[in-house]
């Protein structure tokens, strides 16, 4: 098929820390794409400039969002998005941070030991196990430090040693209700796991590992081409997308977590291109999207009863593909991963 024909597919994220997952001002990473054509994309954005006062600035979604005149834009803008053009997902990026220490910590060892916790949806259940008796059966501000610990130790500019981890674990376990210790007290034999992930990303073999951008894009552009079959995607300048970028194109020669001795498909995204939204106001649109989804996700969090996160609940469910979060359900009914 030719690269001149198939579409075009825009994405751009919100409220993005990198590794740093556990700012509690910003506890929520969104991602949206956009697929229109260029004369709606421009007419849309036209019209919500031309709402705003003059000298506003670049109408970043924070901004528009923090004025009624902003809020009544992004509105009308949003009612006016053909429906399948436009997808969302979310990350609770504190989930993220005990999805990650199953992952990295766990799941290796007992792939090791001859079983896939991914195939059967254990590595799911278990970090949503964490999630909803860690701070209850444990004492809550040890349980904390263990995560924040495990963080500063994995963050490509690693704050923590191998020492530390453990220390933090240990104390959280100590607090730990007799039953539930029995449980978490899986993280205390996965010293060699922790010491031999830490080399490698201290020698730059691994990078990125909490960061939620690459396997948000992945499920986001899984999704957009379950609908519209292979496309090109422009996203909005990241480092991590450009550095992770060659791998998203050759996922078909990883193997596949959850099918054992089966290669991954290949991604529907035949090429990844960078832009701004000054040459694409499809990324506009997706700054302005992606921010929406991220906000009425963290009102989910927050429970601040913030009405202009309720005037939005309505819109991104229509827009939402899923997301990386909490599902409690999962615990006694594990699943593994639906991708292709």
């Amino acid at each position: 098929m030719s690269l001149m024909i198939l579409p075009k597919v825009y994405v751009d994220e919100s409220n993005s820390t990198g590794e740093n997952l556990l700012d509690p001002s910003q506890p929520v990473f969104g991602l949206a794409s956009v697929n229109i054509q260029d004369d709606l994309a421009t007419t849309l954005v036209d019209d919500v400039k031309s709402q705003l006062p003059k000298g506003h600035g670049e109408p970043k979604y924070t901004a528009l969002a923090k004025t009624g005149r902003g809020r009544a834009a992004l509105l009308e803008c949003f009612s006016r998005l053909p429906g399948d053009s436009v997808r969302v997902y979310v990350a609770h990026k504190r989930f993220m941070v005990e999805s990650k220490m199953v992952d990295l910590l766990i799941e290796p060892r007992a792939y090791k030991d001859g079983y896939n916790m991914y195939e059967d949806g254990a590595a799911v259940a278990f970090a949503n196990l964490m999630n909803v008796v860690g701070p209850v059966l444990g004492d809550k501000l040890a349980y904390d430090k263990m995560l924040s610990t495990f963080v500063k130790a994995v963050r490509s500019n690693s704050q923590a040693t191998v020492d530390d981890l453990f220390t933090a674990i240990d104390s959280y376990c100590q607090t730990a209700t007799p039953e539930w210790r029995e449980t978490i007290d899986l993280f205390m034999y996965m010293r060699d796991e922790a010491e031999d992930l830490i080399k490698d990303i201290a020698c730059g073999r691994q990078r990125d590992e909490l960061d939620p951008a690459i396997p948000c894009l992945a499920a986001l552009v899984w999704d957009v081409g379950r609908r519209i079959g292979q496309f090109m995607l422009i996203h909005d300048t990241s480092k991590i997308v450009a550095r992770h970028a060659l791998k998203l194109l050759n996922t078909n020669e990883l193997p596949d977590p959850t099918r054992p001795g089966r290669l991954m498909s290949s991604l529907p995204a035949i090429t990844i291109e960078f832009s701004d939204s000054k040459g694409a106001p499809q990324l506009q649109l997706a700054d302005w999207v992606a921010g929406a989804g991220r906000q009425w996700a963290t009102e989910l969090i927050w429970k601040k009863g913030d009405l202009f996160s309720g005037n939005l609940g309505p819109i991104v469910k229509e827009w939402l593909i899923g997301g990386l979060w909490p599902d409690p359900d999962t615990i006694e009914n594990p699943s593994p991963p639906n991708l292709p």
